[in-house]
């Protein structure tokens, strides 16, 4: 036999091998690529021409357009052209579902690729999109109950009234979706197996939302927003809430029952102090880690509220607190706060890492490292960084005085160590 019909023998046994593979091994295979090049292996031969159309899942970004489709009439046509390929060859049940596309103008011809998934069991589904206007969410959305993972971007949520969420939701991330608050805290609060939540730029200015999630892990949150009750969450172990530019002018109010590692707190005025509870009704075994962004020690609501966070978490190791200067705030009113206080419930027998910026020595701020101080047993370290001031004398004459009073503090831990850092050497 000769050299070449040796070589057309080992080429041809070669693809008979990949072919007859097991059809899991080949759909796994199919499963590592976009939807486009997954089809482009329906003319490899008759074996392998609908073996894409039987994958459960479906990967549609800007790479199934040509580089010289830059028209919008024709991205879109070709768009229409791939989901009517889809649409007519796909078999079976589809439990991944990811879009992600610019450059059109609208997105309508999606919707009926949406009916199909609403048939199909999707239990994950992202749809990002870069549009003109927000799309829709058509009817047959709503239908997806054994959705675990949702992502949505530049889509408009109007649910129908009779829609109850989707309740087997792990993961939630809404970033520039136009929807309702009150849709909103149905979604969540109606998602109790929720673990994940991420809401980023939603238009509307959100006034109160009401978080009910016992299996809440992780929550980030940027947006504008007045109020956040965070009720029946006992495993939250990261919350951030961020702002947005505009919201940076003291506008952005937030109530927070439960805090976590990496919560951003700003101006914390809707709430008065007589409506903090001392303690929340849910003991936050889980809280390890709390830093705290612009809290003021003057103002008796954020006090309040530190107070309750302290008192909910028996387990804390770590506490970091960058205090906010407010001069309009009467020193006094702080001050008088904490004398009254009742501290019995108070124990951070885990405490063991403490840090303090921005310290300008008020009675209020000494209160606090006082209390902290006489409450820590086991604390390692306190780290006091001092405000800065315009004139150096002021430096001193306010490191003098803090250091005058901490000496004299009752220390519990006999290994706590209290680090003084000045303004000017950091």
């Amino acid at each position: 036999m000769s050299t070449a019909a040796n070589f057309r023998n080992v080429k041809m046994s070669a693809c008979d091998r990949i072919s007859d593979l097991p059809s899991s091994i080949i759909e796994s295979i199919l499963m590592w690529l976009p939807t486009r090049d997954a089809a482009r292996t329906s003319i490899l031969s008759r074996k392998w021409r609908y073996n894409w159309s039987r994958i459960p899942q479906l990967v549609l970004d800007d790479k199934i357009f040509n580089k010289i489709l830059t028209n919008h009439a024709l991205r879109r046509q070709k768009f229409a052209e791939i989901l009517f390929q889809i649409l007519s060859l796909h078999q079976g049940p589809i439990s991944k579902f990811r879009c992600s596309l610019t450059g059109l103008k609208d997105c309508r011809d999606i919707d009926s690729l949406i009916v199909l998934l609403s048939r199909s069991g999707v239990q994950e589904f992202t749809l990002n999109l870069w549009l003109n206007e927000y799309h829709r969410m058509p009817l047959a959305f709503f239908s997806c109950l054994e959705l675990r993972h949702l992502n949505l971007r530049g889509c408009l949520i109007k649910p129908p009234t009779n829609f109850q969420g989707f309740g087997h939701l792990i993961s939630l991330k809404l970033c520039q979706v136009n929807i309702a608050e009150d849709v909103l805290g149905s979604l969540m609060s109606s998602s109790l197996l929720l673990e994940q939540l991420t809401v980023v730029e939603i238009p509307a200015i959100l006034n109160s939302l009401e978080l009910i999630a016992p299996k809440l892990k992780s929550v980030f949150f940027k947006s504008s927003v007045k109020s956040i009750l965070f009720k029946n969450t006992p495993v939250l172990a990261r919350v951030s809430l961020v702002p947005r530019n505009q919201d940076m002018d003291g506008k952005f109010h937030v109530i927070v029952y439960i805090f976590t590692m990496g919560v951003y707190c700003f101006a914390l005025k809707s709430l008065d102090a007589g409506g903090i509870p001392a303690k929340i009704t849910t003991t936050l075994i889980h809280l390890k880690v709390v830093k705290l962004e612009y809290l003021c020690f003057e103002e008796v609501n954020e006090i309040a509220i530190l107070l309750c966070l302290l008192r909910s978490s028996p387990n804390l190791e770590e506490l970091e607190i960058l205090v906010y200067k407010v001069d309009e705030y009467a020193e006094g009113q702080a001050s008088n706060f904490l004398d009254v206080q009742e501290y019995s419930q108070l124990t951070l027998n885990q405490l063991r890492q403490v840090k303090l910026q921005n310290i300008s020595g008020t009675r209020s701020e000494m209160e606090i490292i006082k209390l902290l101080l006489k409450k820590s047993s086991i604390l390692e370290k306190m780290l006091i960084k001092q405000a800065p001031m315009k004139e150096n004398i002021k430096n001193k004459v306010t490191e003098i005085g803090i250091l005058k009073q901490v000496t004299r503090f009752h220390r519990s831990s006999p290994r706590a160590a209290v680090i003084y850092e000045d303004p000017i050497i950091s």
